[in-house]
């Protein structure tokens, strides 16, 4: 009773769902995923539950079909459009993830290149990166490496949100200086802005008028084709398979045929990605309490050398004048250790913080939220996947 598939699988599901509530209660303060990793670590350390807990939930196979149905997924919600348009913040994240990695390859000598190497796409990635990149070291024999990439991933919100929060404040003062001289013009730039972003004439697109046609069983079947299709490109060229599907992902919705999120709208997201991260966890069953110590140390050294390079970019290199700011040029480089939600919450709070009536708060959120957020997707969802591809074939 205790002791078959689906019990596992229950106990597997219930471990993230605390993480949830915990992450919930706290408003995000405390990472749900920070709280899975370290009740699964915890469980494998005093052998309450089994180190394969992830084979035995049956999650292990679905943790492979898993990650190319993610990366495509992702790479539907790319709008290469709107990149192209404020191509400045594009810019502005790219330079800040390349500063910060030459900065982490800089404390090869304190923890080695292979530790650097397998913690640079976590830090500046997300679950997809990290699953990357766990599975790769994993498979090297770097047992430590693997390890440290869910320890990385589980921490890099309590890096970014402070520093992200503290630019944000900033540059929000700065805003309503000129802001208060004269309210009525800025909000009509603000809404001309986001109408040209968004024109409520433009023909819409062909998932939308024929809705019935995209059934969850349709777009589960497209994911499925995309993700093989990308394997066999994986294999067919140097180019690792996650490029290759977060690359389909964004050419899907060329011409308005395929809809963003289809693992959203087919109801199957919460699963699979759940067995995404069932790919990360088995990494920690090799940890011995020995390790945390060395982990720790190499965490701190990661992210030191990961802000210095992206302040370097952001403050005292004179890249800055591509957004016009140094605080929001900062704002936008920590993103990489943010991410969709979490950088929209900042731009809520902040606007809440300093705002005093509801034009200043709407002018604020929405004005800090455009180069947060591409500042998180260049990075976070496309940039820190190529570099996963990348160093996975040079470990």
């Amino acid at each position: 009773m205790f002791s078959s598939m689906y019990f596992y699988f229950a106990v597997v599901l219930l471990i993230f769902g605390i993480g949830d509530v915990v992450g919930y209660f706290t408003k995000g303060k405390l990472s749900g995923m920070m709280i899975v990793m370290f009740i699964v670590l915890a469980c494998f350390l005093t052998n309450t539950l089994p180190k394969d807990l992830i084979d035995q939930a049956g999650l292990t196979q679905m943790a492979n079909l898993a990650s190319g149905m993610i990366l495509f997924n992702m790479g539907t919600t790319i709008n290469i459009k709107q990149m192209i348009k404020e191509w400045r913040y594009v810019v502005m994240a790219a330079a800040c993830m390349l500063a910060s990695c030459i900065m982490m390859l800089l404390a090869t000598p304190i923890i080695g290149f292979d530790t650097v190497l397998v913690g640079m796409p976590v830090i500046n990635g997300a679950a997809m990166a990290t699953m990357l990149m766990s599975q790769a070291a994993a498979a090297k024999g770097l047992t430590t490496a693997a390890a440290l990439c869910a320890v990385i991933y589980s921490v890099q919100k309590f890096v970014g949100a402070p520093i992200a929060s503290n630019m944000g404040l900033k540059y929000a003062n700065k805003l309503m200086v000129e802001f208060r001289k004269d309210p009525a013009r800025y909000m009509a730039e603000l809404k001309a802005k986001q109408t040209g972003i968004s024109d409520p004439n433009a023909k819409k697109p062909f998932y939308e008028t024929h809705p019935g046609l995209y059934t969850a069983n349709i777009m589960m079947a497209v994911v499925a084709c995309a993700a093989w299709l990308g394997r066999v490109l994986g294999g067919l060229t140097p180019v690792n398979y996650s490029i290759w599907c977060l690359l389909l992902g964004s050419v899907s919705g060329l011409g308005g045929f395929f809809p963003p999120r289809p693992l959203q709208r087919s109801q199957a997201y919460g699963l699979v990605l759940v067995a995404c991260f069932g790919g990360i966890i088995p990494s920690l069953a090799n940890v011995h309490l020995s390790d945390l110590a060395t982990m720790a140390f190499q965490t701190v050294v990661l992210f030191v050398f990961a802000v210095a390079g992206i302040a370097l970019i952001s403050y005292v290199l004179p890249v800055w004048k591509l957004v016009g700011d140094k605080d929001l040029a900062m704002g936008i480089g920590v993103e990489q250790f943010l991410g969709f939600p979490s950088n929209v919450v900042i731009c809520r709070e902040v606007a809440e913080a300093v705002g005093q009536t509801p034009d200043e708060k709407t002018y604020i959120e929405d004005t800090l939220s455009v180069p947060y957020v591409l500042g998180g997707i260049t990075v976070v969802t496309i940039l820190s996947v190529v570099l996963a591809g990348i160093v996975m074939n040079m470990l």
